[in-house]
């Protein structure tokens, strides 16, 4: 009998971070012979028989509809994503309604700031963290950072690690917008990146050192997929970046492309550069490629990636080029970890299930 699961999260629509990685365990999930469900608790309304759109503003009524889903559910396991400072205290109430209607939850952290905030809690804030993840079945660090700091949190919790990538088909990328589609025929060589424009995302540097590289490169593009998180006044500011005189049409912005993989496959560098990052999805997919993947140093960056100092455009300028140059890689590495990632959490799921 096929193994039934329930992922709960933000799903896409919006695309990118959480959104994207279950998006991506979905698939992997499901071509593997599980049978998955989707509990998204984003704000976009995606459509299909085994979705349920739970976010309300009313979190009272979101509360009621959480609970009752699991207690309807004949799911083996449910299993919470979690990023942000939000989404744990959400996770934190969805552990707790799970053991109320007898339901087991296994949850993953994946983002790059849980260490700092959970050192940021005081005593009380502290202590429900600690009665919540005491809750979960299982829990799922995406790196060894997140694995000790819940070990010290909640000495004995069963834990697997699970970095954040997942078996995938480039074949099965869909098509590319127009104006996309458009900017990738008429730009080579062509990087792409993503962030939300705000200034933790590094984007308006990057924007400047693809200008740059136009003296190298005359006809180089970027496409930049912006994420809906971000500011107004950053927006602005990058937005004249990119029609500034130095850039002259070298990069588009874009937003909300359902298919990220399209674009790194007519891509020939992946550039992340953010200031503060976790285990970003979007390096995992462009390694998974074997594409020239260039990073700031921040932490959890993974083995292939070509790392450049984050408050140096200089730096980040000459890796690029050296990405460039020297072109696709072998990325049998990066899929045998995503090929690891599978197994491990299908694992995870079968002795949660069975009470093992």
């Amino acid at each position: 009998m096929a193994l039934k699961v329930t992922l709960i999260g933000h799903y896409p629509p919006p695309y990118g971070g959480v959104a994207t990685l279950m998006a991506q365990m979905e698939a992997a999930l499901s071509k593997a012979g599980a049978t998955i469900s989707i509990m998204n608790l984003g704000h976009g309304r995606p459509e299909g028989d085994r979705i349920l759109n739970l976010a309300d503003r009313n979190r009272a009524r979101e509360v009621f509809a959480i609970r009752r889903a699991l207690a309807e559910s004949d799911s083996d396991v449910f299993h919470y994503v979690s990023a942000s400072y939000r989404s744990f205290w959400l996770a934190a109430v969805c552990l707790a309604l799970a053991r109320t209607v007898r339901k087991k939850m296994v949850v993953s952290f994946v983002g790059g700031a849980f260490a700092d905030f959970i050192g940021s809690l005081g005593p009380a804030k502290r202590s429900v963290a600690r009665f919540a993840l005491s809750r979960a079945a299982m829990v799922l660090p995406c790196n060894d950072e997140i694995a000790r700091v819940v070990a010290d949190l909640v000495p004995g919790t069963a834990t697997r690690r699970v970095s954040n990538t997942f078996p995938f088909e480039p074949a099965a990328a869909g098509p590319l917008p127009a104006e996309v589609e458009r900017f990738v025929d008429e730009h080579t060589p062509l990087v792409s990146s993503t962030g939300g424009p705000s200034v933790e995302y590094g984007l308006v540097p990057a924007v400047r050192a693809i200008g740059r590289l136009r003296t190298r490169h005359p006809k180089i593009g970027m496409v930049l997929v912006l994420t809906r998180y971000g500011n107004d006044a950053y927006a602005e500011e990058l937005r004249r970046a990119v029609e500034s005189e130095a850039v002259g049409g070298s990069v588009l912005l874009a937003r909300d492309i359902p298919d990220f993989i399209a674009l790194l496959a007519r891509s020939d560098a992946f550039l992340r550069s953010t200031l503060v990052d976790g285990d970003s999805m979007s390096v995992r997919e462009a390694l998974a490629l074997g594409l020239p993947t260039v990073a700031s140093d921040t932490p959890f960056r993974p083995e292939g990636v070509l790392i450049y100092r984050k408050d140096d455009v200089e730096d980040m300028i000459e890796k690029l080029s050296e990405g460039l140059e020297r072109g696709r890689a072998d990325a049998s590495v990066a899929r045998e970890e995503a090929e690891a990632n599978l197994a491990t959490l299908l694992d995870a799921y079968a002795t949660v299930a069975s009470g093992t």
